[in-house]
């Protein structure tokens, strides 16, 4: 998923056909008049910039928000638009509306004490009224939080004040966003700084009509595209965000910040930061190319730990998670800046949640890492079968993948998970063996799962569209498939069904089978206890057992409360490492068993028993239970 900075823009390629526009740029009389009409002064002195909620009321679960397990980045988009218009002299105002959400839960002690939709539209009308902003712009990453994001927008417009929209999710399917929130009287496109600060300076008289980029204005259904282009180049990155406006002393108090937040103590500060921008590969599921373009731009090294240093010394923070979404880009580049990191002996921490290339984990790069701080580390594999690497343009072979596992292994200290995606078009559970089997062979610490989620403007979900194989339904109808927000995660709080014997369900699914929604999930949960759960019972280094029984912590408390296999693993470490198994573990898990008719179910496929822990004895310890119908290939665990 991309992570690029957030507000900036929306797609420069035909979008799906919307309300009349206009494809040429509207002669210099047409585009004055629009802008006088939505400027009657010819005045931008002020600009409020707005995060929306990642989520709508709807999808909000309050316990989850009280245990801190909804995200709350920074808006570090926002804060690189900040900079550069405050370099043009325009004062400017941030409303994080998620972190205000999160933060006003955390101040509630019950439910009927909270009220979500009071929680974010209050702080917005109140920056309105007390900036008084001639321009607010509202941004959007995630295509799934459409909703909430139309909400806000829709609140912005009640107080009468021009509205720019823009953003990765804006970017990607913009005609149909800017239909269903007609209140948007602008679009910007891409990354959206330089096209940002043009467009003031336009309407200040600062600048001619010619020079507009990057944007539509839409009035009253005729749309005006500006095609221009104004990408930021490598020096224009080199500008430091405006932190002042992004409260990074408050972030992490209310929600989560990566993947490897649990690792560090509770009370630590956390920021992001972005050294480039942009991504060598043309992965088809992913959005990158089209919103950064193509190639990826480096900030110079200086910029980067300058940025490092003023987060550390200034603003206390101990660790940061890489946006970049691809940070090794250029080797040599990656080592000098993580010595650079040394060198000026910076004591934070890093992780690079986003996922690196494979290709490029040297030994030399990887011992860097290591040395600068990294405690956190995603390689983005996807699937282990080269059929499916081949279709989706996954930069890598397999040997790839095994090689910089091999480096990752001789560093401890760096907790290392795979990125992996089940359900690509044509991919039948054979192909989903041969992922399993090879991330078995990379024997890393943990295996982040997901099911496909083809996002609008991306290649792939423009052939599964072709091919019939997923509805055309736009920005809308799009709904998380994991994380705190996902149907997985639904699926095991209850709140929907799930296969109800499991193991029969499993069984059905034939090798050479492509497996339909339904069976995904099964293979999701399968995939999740073979290459992350089961490995435990062979786990004996003393610095993993002290890093994964910090990863079940946090899997049974904050993300998935009283996740069984969590529990169960949580109480086989404390075993190997402690020499006894805690009696309030095995109380949890007894009652989850008792309690969850989809846990016992589970359980009972993969031959577990929660008196495998009063007894010490597990039974299915060395092979797995629970194998496709068919598969020859021996399992040795």
């Amino acid at each position: 998923m991309n992570s690029s900075p957030d507000i900036s823009s929306l797609s420069g390629t035909d979008q799906k056909a919307g309300m009349e526009m206009t494809d040429a740029v509207p002669d210099s009389k047409e585009a004055e008049d629009a802008l006088t009409r939505l400027f009657p002064e010819r005045r931008i002195s002020r600009v409020l910039l707005v995060n929306p909620p990642d989520s709508h009321a709807g999808l909000f679960q309050y316990d989850t928000a009280k245990r801190g397990r909804y995200t709350n980045y920074p808006p570090y988009g926002l804060i690189i638009l900040a900079r550069n218009l405050r370099e043009i002299g325009v004062e400017v105002e941030i409303c994080n509306l998620n972190h205000e959400v999160l933060k006003q839960c955390h101040a509630t002690e019950k439910t009927d004490e909270f009220d979500y939709d009071a929680a974010w539209s209050g702080p917005l009308d109140t920056a309105v009224e007390n900036f008084a902003p001639d321009l607010i712009c509202a941004t959007c990453m995630f295509t799934m939080t459409h909703l909430s994001f139309k909400r806000v927008c829709e609140r912005v417009a009640s107080h009468g004040v021009p509205l720019a929209v823009g953003g990765v999710h804006v970017s990607n399917d913009v005609e149909r966003v800017l239909d269903d929130i007609s209140c948007a009287r602008m679009a910007f496109l891409h990354e959206g700084e330089l096209a940002l600060n043009g467009f003031v300076q336009v309407v200040n008289g600062e600048a001619a009509t010619d020079t507009l980029a990057q944007l539509i204005i839409d009035e009253c259904g005729k749309r005006f595209r500006f095609s221009g282009e104004k990408r930021p180049t490598e020096d224009d990155c080199n500008l430091l965000p405006s932190w002042d406006l992004a409260a990074p002393e408050e972030n992490a108090q209310f929600g989560t910040i990566g993947s490897f937040y649990y690792l560090k103590p509770k009370d630590a500060r956390f920021a992001t930061i972005l050294s480039n921008r942009g991504c060598r590969a043309q992965c088809t599921f992913c959005s990158v190319r089209s919103f950064n373009g193509a190639g990826v731009r480096l900030r110079d090294v200086v910029s980067v730990v300058d940025e490092l240093e003023l987060l550390e010394n200034e603003y206390g923070v101990r660790h940061v998670m890489w946006l970049d979404d691809d940070l090794l880009k250029n080797e040599s580049r990656a080592v000098a800046l993580f010595n650079e990191m040394v060198r000026r002996g910076l004591k934070l921490t890093w992780d690079a949640t986003n996922g690196v290339i494979a290709i490029s984990c040297s030994e030399e790069v990887i011992a860097a890492s290591a040395e600068s701080g990294c405690i956190g580390m995603n390689i983005g594999m996807e699937s282990g079968n080269p059929e499916i690497l081949k279709q989706v343009r996954k930069p890598g072979k397999v040997a790839n993948f095994i090689r910089a596992a091999e480096a990752l292994r001789k560093h401890e200290q760096i907790y290392s998970s795979i990125q992996l995606m089940v359900g690509f078009p044509g991919e039948t559970m054979r192909m989903v063996m041969d992922t399993i089997e090879v991330a078995r062979e990379m024997d890393l610490d943990w295996c982040r799962i997901s099911p496909l989620q083809p996002l609008p403007n991306t290649p792939i979900y423009d052939s599964m569209v072709a091919q019939g194989l997923i509805d055309d339904v736009g920005s809308s109808e799009v709904r998380f498939a994991a994380g705190a927000f996902g149907k997985q995660a639904e699926i095991e709080h209850g709140l929907r069904l799930a296969t109800a014997d499991f193991e029969e369900a499993f069984a059905a699914i034939d090798l050479d089978q492509v497996p339909d929604g339904d069976q995904i999930t099964d293979i999701w949960f399968y995939m999740n206890y073979h290459l992350n759960f089961h490995r435990l019972f062979h786990e004996d280094r003393p610095a993993k057992i002290d890093q994964q029984i910090a990863t079940l912590t946090n899997l049974s408390d904050v993300v998935a409360p009283e996740n069984a296999f969590a529990l169960y693993f949580l109480g086989f470490l404390s075993q190997q490492k402690e020499g006894y198994v805690p009696m309030a573990v095995v109380e949890r898990l007894d009652k989850r068993l008792n309690t969850s008719e989809y846990w016992r179910g589970r359980f009972a496929a993969f031959g577990l028993a929660v008196d495998d822990l009063r007894s010490n004895d597990f039974k299915n310890k060395n092979l797995p239970r629970l194998l496709p119908k068919g598969y020859s290939n021996a399992w040795v665990a």
